[in-house]
């Protein structure tokens, strides 16, 4: 019992401790690829991701990123689309 209880307890103060970053995988002018952790919570991700598109769509332009999607890749991340507008 005491082992459970350890391993619940590790695992929760070790999931608030999840670095939220951003990086971008894709870009042609026109959109942006971010990825992010997927563990974390979804509104955090794309928060993180759209400053990101936000800074990469504003490079030698003034455009902004608008959100388009999302896509779950299976090494525990998330593919956040964004259309440079």
């Amino acid at each position: 019992m005491k082992f459970a209880t350890a391993t619940i307890l590790a695992f929760t103060l070790l999931s608030g401790c999840v670095a939220n970053t951003a990086t971008v995988s894709d870009y042609n002018g026109a959109s942006v690829k971010v990825q992010t952790t997927n563990l974390v919570p979804v509104k955090d991700q794309i928060e993180v991701a759209k400053k990101e598109a936000d800074r990469i769509c504003a490079l030698g332009t003034s455009k902004r990123a608008e959100y388009a999607s999302t896509r779950q890749l299976p090494d525990y991340s998330a593919e956040h689309l964004f259309l440079c507008l």
